[in-house]
């Protein structure tokens, strides 16, 4: 995947980190092949891993040139479960 320019302030910093989300992590589930699914107009989920493999769910949106992230929280264990069939 193309390196992308993501969006940060301290609004969407705050909000990940009361799911003990970094910025680091949130950036890593782009950078290792995530599921992306469109969830409404404008707006976006990826569910993959970070390069420690943690899995996350991240729920982001599209700007010119920018990904904003919303939110990111850990998948819980049926969410990984469905990850990893849908992989094979």
């Amino acid at each position: 995947m193309a390196a992308l320019d993501f969006e940060w302030d301290d609004d969407n910093i705050e909000h990940i980190a009361r799911h003990h989300v970094e910025i680091d992590e949130a950036e890593a589930v782009f950078e290792n092949s995530p599921l992306i699914t469109r969830i409404q107009e404008g707006k976006y989920l990826a569910i993959g891993h970070t390069d420690e493999g943690r899995y996350l769910v991240v729920v982001f949106v599209r700007k010119p040139g920018r990904t904003r992230v919303i939110t990111a929280r850990d998948l819980n264990e049926r969410e990984k479960k469905s990850l990893k069939r849908r992989r094979k």
